[in-house]
């Protein structure tokens, strides 16, 4: 509650409240919306007199202009005055008014406001300059301006309705601001923010030698970044382009400073601020505020609470007489009963009340300091080389600020939907020019223009593509430049969209972002064709295993044999035969067959015997299953071993067997292996041919000269890995191999003149997209993914294969070896056994 004490508290009584009540009464027409309108006025005695009013002047005032207005304006009928004292403002008051004038300071203004806003009452507030306006539904505010002040309350609208939101001021400042009109801004603007002022003087009455010392004086002081780099300059128009001269020389002038020039000697005769406009460059942030007020000696330009107490009661009476008749012709057209229907509520008449009073005022500029008024332009770049004069806004005291655009509109725009012109060419995957029969470019992707794209989002700018005439990214050949690189230093085009390696002879023409990423650079050659797999059964185990094997397989038997044929056990029981396990081959052929897991049914008695077979069953397990294991890793992921690993193979490779290589031209690698000091890089660069960017097309020169000349390419490993991707799309086979060893790492950046002022705007973008992880979303989404050809690409194992008949020829070719010694051995026997049978067979006596 906004409780205020009497005479017998310990405060003197400050704030009163005058109740008129307005009694619409039936006139000729009956009236079918017939009105009771209860009109206060609440007012603090000491605020009053500070602007100069008595309690009882201000009730005079009142009295004299409700009657005036009933005369004169509410013509279909009159107004009952009552009056009330009332000297506290209870926890319900409002209830029963429907329009409130206050006369109180700033913040009881606002309080008043707040207090009103749930209720159907028009608040009309006067108070101090400097308030922000009322900014609820309910209400409008008229701040008191006297003389020169009006800038106090245009920088208070600038600030207080989201136009100027800086968070520091660097404010400087000649002599048309001075004493109280210069406290009384600072009061404005270092409200919840720094300031730091400068004063230059009166420049405009100093020789040219003293303004540039006046003014070198100041921006030598002045640490701009740290400060905020946002300038506020209030002076004369005479020294604006001074000012502006002197800070383009000292380099404050630019794309991340923010300038705003409040000009107050200007009048509605002479106010041009082209000259100023055509300073402008591209990335300038300037906006003018200047002073267009009516200055004939004849202009009648009432000001202060008189004016504003009568126009606030006079523009009440016209909106209500206006509300009431457009409701009577309604009315007019619909039955009684649809008028209790439709007939609008208290709430809506006080809107409809407020509107028009807005809109009143701002047709017609206010009765108060109706010869005040300023406008406001800006610097808007559309093109590189044209600026334009933007009209943002105008003020006046009566209505405040009343604004078309922003004050700074690339601040809060950036590029303001401006198209610009980027150098690219298709290197997938990062620059992917998708393309129709004709060649006519349909699409533009890759992580390049994803991210040129997010950044175009958030800066407000559209591009289109020109691609180099010469197909090239940009070198220098006889100390002239080609490519993309000459199409931004020759500023053809806003920016090179591309994937640049970043190196010193590019760095000195051009000017590099962030580093987007880092690409090493590999090489590419031609796959070995895979090797016959007969002997693949042998693989799982190297030759000194199978031999350790093998020598156990053949001792196993006789040891066996001994351990058997000499145990006590069977003496003991007399159980010794020369058949079974007492036979040296038998022993042989069962640790044979459990080598196979085919042992036979015939367990040896005796302990000695037992123990042994039982570790060699140990042996044969652990052995075939590791055989088995392996034997299947081989036949589903094959092992591949690849000639080419590094560039001293590759070097080596030349020599013995006339291996080629080549690079991109005009790529930095090119430069990079002409300017090393690496033997080794020295050698490849001597030797590497020049291509052309090798495309698509699986019979184009370069991919021919690999698959069929012994030809290495060596590129950045991402456009080497999409390049093997693309063939293996259309030609479904794997032709291609990549070099183990990376070499080179180079980093990835996007290229810009070296003036252009955008490119700290970039860069700022390119840290948040950095840091979101969204290039590493767009390599999921660009980079080729694996298939059988990628995760080979460098050897080792492969990806699962279907087993086949090559695959088993070696499985076969041991059957057919078994088989085939089998039967001889079979014929062995035959031919033995049938000697010796017809040796044994005694003859027999012929008998007749």
């Amino acid at each position: 509650m906004w409780k205020m004490q009497g005479k017998g508290g310990n405060l003197p009584v400050l704030v009163g409240i005058l109740l008129f009540r307005l009694n619409k009464v039936y006139a000729q027409s009956l009236l079918p919306n017939y009105t009771d309108v209860q009109l206060g006025v609440v007012y603090d005695e000491r605020w009053l007199t500070a602007a100069g009013f008595s309690v009882g002047d201000m009730e005079t005032l009142v009295r004299d202009q409700i009657k005036q207005a009933d005369m004169d304006i509410l013509i279909h009928g009159g107004i009952n005055l009552d009056w009330i004292s009332v000297m506290d403002i209870e926890e319900d008051f409002g209830e029963d008014l429907g329009i409130l004038i206050s006369l109180v300071d700033c913040s009881k203004s606002h309080s008043l406001s707040r207090r009103m806003e749930e209720k159907p009452v028009l608040h009309v507030g006067i108070t101090d300059i400097g308030c922000r306006r009322i900014s609820r539904e309910n209400g409008v505010l008229f701040p008191i301006i006297e003389g020169k002040q009006e800038v106090v309350q245009l920088l208070a609208d600038l600030r207080y309705s989201n136009t100027l939101t800086w968070d520091s001021f660097i404010l400087i400042h000649d002599d048309v601001i001075g004493g109280d009109l210069l406290n009384n801004v600072y009061d404005i603007i270092s409200r919840d923010a720094t300031i730091s002022m400068y004063d230059v003087g009166n420049l405009s009455e100093m020789s040219d030698r003293d303004k540039e010392d006046a003014l070198a004086g100041v921006f030598d002081n002045i640490p701009a970044h740290d400060l905020g780099n946002k300038f506020l300059i209030i002076t004369k128009n005479s020294v604006v382009m001074d000012i502006m001269k002197k800070a383009e020389a000292y380099e404050l002038i630019n794309c991340k400073s923010q300038w705003v020039f409040v000009i107050l000697d200007t009048n509605i005769d002479d106010f041009n601020m082209s000259p100023y406009m055509s300073q402008a460059q591209d990335g300038y942030n300037l906006g003018f505020v200047f002073n267009t007020s009516l200055t004939q000696a004849n202009a009648v330009c009432p000001s202060g609470l008189e004016c504003l107490l009568k126009s606030s009661i006079d523009y009440v009476a016209q909106s209500y007489e206006k509300a009431l008749m457009d409701e009577l012709k309604v009315f007019d057209e619909v039955t009684i009963e649809e008028w209790d229907i439709i007939k609008p509520s208290i709430e809506e008449r006080i809107m409809m009340v407020l509107k028009d009073i807005k809109m009143t005022i701002e047709e017609t500029g206010g009765r108060c300091n109706n010869c005040t008024s300023w406008l406001m332009e800006a610097v808007e770049i559309k093109e590189s080389d044209r600026v334009n004069q933007l009209d943002v806004g105008s003020w006046a005291s009566a209505y405040g600020l009343s604004m078309k655009d922003d004050l700074l509109p690339h601040v809060t725009g950036g590029f303001r939907g401006r198209t610009i012109s980027v150098a690219s060419l298709d290197y997938s995957p990062w620059m992917i020019l998708e393309r129709d029969a004709s060649g006519n470019v349909l699409r533009y992707s890759g992580l390049v223009f994803s991210l040129l794209d997010e950044i175009a989002y958030k800066l407000n700018f559209s591009y289109v593509v020109e691609e180099p005439m010469d197909g090239k990214w940009g070198d220098r050949s006889n100390g002239v430049w080609n490519g993309m690189i000459k199409q931004v230093i020759d500023k053809k085009v806003f920016l090179a969209a591309a994937a640049f390696s970043v190196s010193r002879e590019r760095a000195e023409v051009v000017n590099f972002t962030e580093t987007i990423d880092m690409q090493p650079y590999t090489f590419m050659y031609r796959r070995p064709t895979e090797l016959s797999r007969y002997l693949l059964f042998i693989d799982p185990f190297t030759p000194m295993v199978w031999l350790y094997i093998a020598a156990m397989t053949l001792l196993i038997g006789p040891i066996y044999w001994v351990v058997h044929r000499y145990s006590y056990y069977y003496r003991y029981h007399d159980m010794v035969t020369d058949h079974g396990l007492f036979k040296l081959q038998n022993c042989m052929w069962y640790c044979y067959g459990a080598l196979l897991q085919q042992g036979g049914n015939i367990l040896p008695m005796a302990d000695s015997g037992r123990i042994l077979i039982g570790f060699w069953w140990l042996f044969v397990m652990v052995t075939v299953t590791t055989y088995s294991g392996n034997l299947v890793a081989f036949l589903t992921f094959p092992q591949i071993e690849f000639p080419l690993g590094d560039l001293t193979r590759l070097l080596e490779r030349g020599e013995e067997q006339g291996t080629t290589w080549g690079l991109l031209e005009d790529s930095v690698i090119e430069n990079y292996f002409r300017t090393t000091e690496e033997p080794k890089f020295l050698q490849v660069g001597e030797k590497a041919m020049k291509h052309k960017e090798p495309g698509t097309d699986p019979n184009g020169e370069l991919l021919q000269k690999i698959k069929f000349e012994d030809h290495v390419y060596i590129e950045w490993k991402s456009h080497l890995e999409m390049m093997m991707k693309e063939q293996y799309n259309i030609t479904r086979q794997c032709d291609y191999a990549l070099g183990k060893e990376e070499f080179f790492y180079e980093r990835v950046a996007l290229a810009f003149p070296q003036d252009s002022p955008w490119l700290k705007h970039f860069n700022e973008e390119i840290k948040k997209i950095l840091q979101a992880g969204l290039t590493k979303k767009w390599k999921q989404d660009f980079w080729p993914s694996d298939d059988e050809c990628s995760v080979t690409a460098r050897g080792g194992t492969g990806t699962t294969a279907i087993v086949s008949v090559l695959d088993m020829q070696g499985s076969f070719f041991i059957l057919f070896l078994g088989t085939t010694v089998a039967l001889l051995i079979l014929v062995v026997e035959a031919l033995t056994r049938k000697n010796k049978f017809s040796r044994e067979t005694p003859t027999q006596p012929f008998t007749p």
